[in-house]
């Protein structure tokens, strides 16, 4: 309702009496008045009406013939004789006249199959304006269309008082099945049968994430229990929560070719009007049957490949592959009754069925199961901190191991200590080890008398390795 509107239900509202020639001029109660007598006894006595009350002719003659069609006798609860409703959660309900939030005649729809998450701030709006025909080289209409269906990732909300284009409506069909996005496709009522007309010239069509529902405009009721229902003329196409396209542009193949149209392409903080507008629109929508498609099979639930870790046996179970004395348990019933022949061959057969199973126990690696979680992923190259060493099991004449750092290599201080030396080289000792042993005398360790030069040149010729506890001792 408009702000007029409201304002004249308030009874402390004092209201200004506004002319036809304000921009504020919105509500008449003459020509309400006026339309209620078109509706009630027909256009010959509305004409009589107006001369009467010196009213101005605000219905044109188009206007006259479409409201006088579309008049319908009102019945609360009632389905709608022109659209195609859903019926199956409606039928064997009572109808109820009670207000809306403690009981309804029928469900709230939801959008159940996904919609995007409304961020409080969308961006700076930009908008491009695309003409049919083309203008000054820029791309066609229909094609700006697919184009903005074949990029959806999310969710596909189109609002149109016709749908019969078959090529945008393959491009649905694609991104709802192949790519899993949701497609929501609002119509107005009296474009239902056409779209259903189109639908069933399209074989073995594949209905996955796509919801189908139609729409009328306002309403207008009569004292008298009789309605006139508008038309939707709104059309628009949301995408990804990012982007809309509106305009005059249905989808059909005489608006592409034959019609002048203009679509607006919008991103940003506009978009979020087409948002709640869609939202609200969905609520007061109507299903609409798919019944008399061409449907085919329902497709099968894709899932996705799972790596099942080899179970190798358990060692009970590989004993008892192996022991000859479970195959004669299990054999003894079958080699009592049989000639010595056919007990050689039996034997030889299971001495071959457990060299195989031996063979394959051997050739089958032994890999530990991996978590679901951890498939798939790269491997992290970690560093060495530790330096490789040259030789497992070093001679006997190394006492370790030191690491140097390579000098012909430029020095780089980001590097750390590790690999800065990671060049590592053995101590050795300069003459080879020979085990002293332990019947050793004392006269055999030279005096402290003996100057130390001399001591030494006697211990290289001697090479000898002096125990500990022998040098514990002294000379007196």
């Amino acid at each position: 309702m408009a702000l007029s509107q409201v304002q004249c239900l308030d009874d402390n509202h004092i209201n200004l009496r506004t002319s036809e020639s304000k921009p504020e001029f919105f509500y008449s109660e003459e020509q309400r008045q006026a339309l209620e007598t078109l509706i009630d006894e027909g256009r010959d006595v509305y004409e009589d009406y107006i001369k009467t009350h010196n009213i101005r002719c605000f219905l044109s003659d188009l206007e006259l013939e479409r409201i006088l069609s579309t008049v319908e006798v009102y019945s609360p609860g009632s389905p709608d004789p022109t659209a195609e409703l859903l019926l199956g959660d409606s039928d064997g309900e009572e109808i109820s006249l009670q207000y809306w939030p403690d009981r309804s005649d029928r469900s709230i729809p939801q959008l159940d199959i996904g919609w995007p998450d409304r961020p409080s701030y969308r961006g700076v709006t930009r908008a491009q304006v695309y003409t049919q025909p083309p203008y000054e080289g820029q791309s066609h209409i229909k094609e700006v269309v697919r184009k903005m269906i074949s990029q959806a990732q999310k969710v596909i909300a189109i609002v149109m008082d016709l749908f019969t284009d078959i090529d945008i409506f393959k491009d649905l069909l694609d991104a709802s099945y192949k790519r899993k996005v949701s497609v929501y496709i609002m119509l107005e009522t009296t474009g239902v049968k056409h779209f259903l007309r189109m639908c069933e010239k399209i074989p073995d069509i594949k209905i996955v994430n796509l919801r189908v529902r139609s729409i009328r405009g306002a309403e207008f009721f009569s004292r008298f229990s009789k309605r006139v229902c508008g038309s939707q003329s709104q059309k628009f196409m949301f995408i990804d929560g990012d982007k809309a396209v509106s305009g005059s542009y249905s989808f059909t193949w005489s608006a592409s070719r034959l019609d002048r149209n203009l679509i607006t392409v919008l991103t940003g903080q506009a978009v979020d009007t087409f948002d709640s507008l869609f939202q609200d629109i969905y609520v007061m929508s109507n299903g609409v049957c798919l019944s008399k498609i061409n449907l085919s099979s329902e497709p099968e639930l894709e899932f996705l490949p799972k790596v099942v870790p080899t179970l190798l046996p358990s060692a009970t179970t590989a004993l008892k592959l192996i022991n000859p004395k479970y195959t004669l348990v299990s054999n003894c019933a079958f080699t009592t009754n049989r000639p010595a022949s056919d007990q050689t061959s039996a034997k030889n057969s299971t001495s071959k069925n457990q060299t195989e199973v031996i063979k394959q126990m051997k050739e089958t690696p032994v890999v530990p199961p991996v978590h679901p979680g951890l498939l798939n992923l790269e491997k992290a190259n970690m560093i060495n901190y530790v330096p490789t060493w040259p030789d497992p099991d070093p001679p006997s004449d190394v006492i370790g191991f030191i690491n140097i750092r390579d000098s012909n290599k430029p020095l780089q201080a980001h590097l750390m200590r590790s690999e800065l030396f990671e060049v590592s080289q053995a101590i050795r000792f300069k003459d080879p080890f020979h085990e002293a042993k332990e019947s050793l005398s004392l006269r055999e360790v030279p005096c402290s008398n003996s100057s130390p030069a001399q001591d030494s040149t006697d211990l290289d010729n001697k090479q000898i390795l002096f125990i500990p506890k022998l040098l514990k001792t002294s000379c007196s």
